[in-house]
């Protein structure tokens, strides 16, 4: 598996809609239509600075290429936090496990988003939100959602995707 380090290209998209919204749209009257409108420019964001920026292998020739599979590895007793489950509805709560630490070899993270538990009026997007692949010692919380530091991992894109669509 050819797997490329993108933290810096993920480094410069974070920056740069952290310091669109925090100076642009974040101060507006309307912030329900800032927010959906800022949504739309992120994603042309990340297309143009990270997805534009990405190597695949295999046919491209029609100009459709899979989309991105983007692993973060935490690095060296990186603390996670695992979604609780709760009922269809309810807020969602990042608490299921106190103070639970992981390592690069212990799980496997797709990247969603970025996260902030708070959005308004400052975006700092903290934490990587992701979905965990797979958690050996602890499979029962493979499929749900985690958050990491954003400075405790790193953003690697695998060049032979496995078919995982992209969640960003």
């Amino acid at each position: 598996m050819a797997m490329r380090d993108i933290t810096e290209l993920m480094n410069a998209y974070r920056e740069c809609s952290r310091n669109l919204w925090n100076v642009y749209f974040s101060g507006r009257a309307n912030i329900g239509g800032s927010l959906d409108a800022f949504e739309q420019i992120r994603d042309l964001l990340f297309d143009s600075l990270v997805v534009s920026e990405l190597f695949y292998h295999g046919d491209g020739e029609d100009g459709n290429f899979p989309p991105p599979v983007l692993k973060v590895i935490p690095r060296e007793r990186a603390k996670i936090l695992i979604e609780r489950l709760s009922g269809r509805g309810e807020a969602g709560y990042w608490d299921q496990e106190k103070d639970m630490v992981v390592g690069p070899n212990d799980i496997t993270l797709a990247f969603i988003d970025y996260f902030d538990f708070s959005q308004i009026p400052v975006m700092d997007f903290h934490f990587y939100r992701c979905k965990i692949l797979s958690f050996p010692s602890r499979a029962e919380y493979e499929g749900r959602e985690a958050l990491i530091h954003a400075v405790d991992g790193r953003v690697f894109h695998d060049e032979e995707p496995d078919d995982r669509p992209r969640e960003r």
